[in-house]
């Protein structure tokens, strides 16, 4: 359900009412009687995925002040709380090359007397040279085009006679490109991969939600060589290890006799004894003198943890990934079409509605309803006055009274600096396929300036449904505890080909708290919160949580996202 209007149900009694649809919001559900609803108008909450269109009207929003409701008791604020999860917002458009000389417009500054003369003549001169159509967004056109005379005006007048408007006009062109293609973008706000072999997997197969999704396989890893200026090839194959040109044979032979070992490191007990919180970094420079640049992959790439990292879970990790090679493609991970937390959460909230849940977009919260005596949550109010009752409410943080929020969730509060890029060539090329979709990595002490963590990335085309035809999506992003957009601009820097442009992008900070079930929680016992998206390349944090939290709701013998029948009314 979506509208405009007053939403009433004639059903008021539920088992669980899940506020937000973002991932693990929608994994959680109970499977019983399920009220599903989100103040926002799609879904994936902090998980979501955006048109061109929507990607800009979401960059609008995040530029405007979000008026607080008034305080009282136990009010849900959402909007406000949402966009103080992202921070120095900034979309830009680019000048792209081999225009023809553009027009110019001629004015004499002596003639202006007022500034506002000035601007109208910018505007109506560059309106008069884009091709506006019924495609296009009244709305955010008419804002572009003032950003673009403000721009000029704060940084090309000075004192010249004539401004020619070539580069504002080339940069209009790709912004009414776009919007008449906006549904052939799916950008992604927090970008992740599936292993081949991890849990979300095996939920998608056996829960039958896998049949509303589509899958790409990544076949390759690359990691930035800054001695050599550029991404090489990780080998993660046998076939990878004796075809790499970059790796001498006696690396070869250290590689292959450690990814031999880490397959099946439990069987080799006397390997990993007393050394199980070892650094990583030691155990495999010790046990297999593996140092230099292919320790660095192991570490950054194959395991993705980091130089502090105990061996035991190191191991596990590259376990994972060796166990993902091949079960579905070359590569260990899969990239969902359309999107990613996003798309799948919607496909478990399809199937929640084909069992009986009830789904309720763009819906306004007023607050939670609270019983005086007990404490106990008994539901939620909606601004339109209608009461939901529930035994358990699961709520992504945003959805909280501030009031009831752990004072130590500011302690495990992280920054994640982002990047979405769009070009007409792609960031990354081995030679022999230009059109691939792989993830890369660019490890600390880069040249990119990434002194403490790595920049994740990850590299997308049209094959993905990320953009159209020709053009290519790239994400990256970095955990941080500052401002590190200047590092995500140097790594797009150093993978940028001198022939390819970009197009637009975005830059963007996004706030990341993990919850920590401590007693600090002011929050009523049946209330159950959900953590932000992570920075991880996958999604098994998100699964864990969402696990965690079904079974507070249901007792621990009940199954998580059983096997189910084939919905008979849906044809795949």
């Amino acid at each position: 359900m979506s509208n405009n209007s007053p939403q009433l149900l004639d059903e008021t009694d539920f088992d669980v009412i899940v506020l937000g649809t973002g991932l693990i919001d929608a994994l959680a559900r109970a499977g019983k009687k399920v009220l599903h609803v989100d103040s926002n108008d799609h879904y994936g909450s902090n998980w979501s995925v955006f048109g061109f269109k929507e990607l800009l009207r979401w960059n609008q929003s995040q530029q405007k002040d979000q008026e607080s409701l008034t305080k009282k008791e136990h009010n849900i604020d959402y909007h406000k709380n949402y966009k103080e999860n992202y921070h120095n917002v900034t979309f830009k458009l680019y000048q792209q090359p081999c225009l023809p000389e553009g027009p110019v417009i001629e004015f004499d500054t002596t003639t202006l007397t007022e500034p506002l003369s000035l601007e109208t003549a910018l505007y109506d001169k560059i309106k008069s040279h884009i091709s506006i159509d019924a495609t296009t967004d009244k709305v955010l056109i008419e804002e572009s085009i003032n950003n673009e005379v403000k721009y000029i005006i704060n940084n090309d007048l000075k004192d010249k006679m004539t401004i020619n408007l070539q580069p504002s006009i080339s940069k209009l062109t790709v912004l009414l490109n776009a919007m008449r293609a906006s549904r052939s973008y799916n950008l992604d706000l927090t970008p992740k991969l599936l292993s081949c072999n991890g849990e979300l997997v095996e939920i998608l197969i056996r829960s039958g939600v896998g049949r509303y999704l589509e899958f790409k396989g990544v076949d390759d890893i690359g990691i930035y060589d800054s001695e050599e200026g550029r991404l090489d090839r990780v080998p993660s194959s046998k076939q990878d290890v004796f075809t790499n040109k970059s790796i001498n044979l006696v690396d070869k032979r250290k590689l292959m006799r450690f990814l031999t070992f880490a397959i099946d490191f439990d069987s080799n007990p006397d390997v990993l004894e007393g050394n199980e919180e070892m650094p990583y970094i030691q155990f495999l420079d010790e046990k297999f003198k593996i140092s230099g640049k292919l320790q660095t992959a192991i570490i950054y790439a194959i395991a993705n943890v980091d130089n502090q990292t105990p061996t035991k879970f190191g191991l596990e990790q590259t376990q994972a990934f060796v166990r993902s090679m091949g079960r579905f493609s070359k590569g260990g991970y899969l990239c969902p079409l359309y999107g990613g937390g996003s798309e799948i959460a919607q496909a478990f909230c399809r199937v929640c509605a084909v069992f009986g849940g009830v789904y309720i977009l763009s819906q306004e919260l007023a607050g939670f309803l609270i019983d005086e005596n007990t404490g106990e949550c008994k539901g939620i109010e909606t601004k339109d006055g209608q009461k939901f009752n529930a035994n358990w409410v699961v709520a992504g943080i945003d959805y909280l009274d501030k009031s009831w929020v752990s004072p130590s969730l500011t302690d495990f509060e992280k920054s994640v600096s982002r990047a979405i890029v769009v070009t007409d060539k792609p960031l990354v090329s081995f030679g022999e396929n230009d059109e691939m979709l792989c993830y890369s990595v660019f490890p600390p002490g880069s040249s990119a300036g990434n002194h403490d963590k790595p920049v994740l990335v990850i590299h997308q085309n049209h094959e993905t449904m990320a953009c159209p035809r020709g053009e290519y999506v790239t994400y990256l992003w970095k955990e941080s505890t500052q401002e590190d957009q200047n590092i995500l601009e140097k790594a797009i820097e150093l993978l940028l080909p001198e022939d390819a442009h970009i197009k637009f992008s975005l830059f963007y900070s996004q706030r990341s708290r993990h919850i920590t079930r401590d007693d600090s929680w002011n929050l009523p016992k049946n209330i159950i919160p959900c953590s932000d998206p992570s920075s991880s390349l996958t999604f098994e944090e998100a699964i864990r949580e969402a696990m965690e939290i079904f079974f507070q709701c249901v007792p621990k013998d009940t199954p998580f996202m059983p096997e189910q029948p084939q919905d008979p009314e849906e044809d795949y």
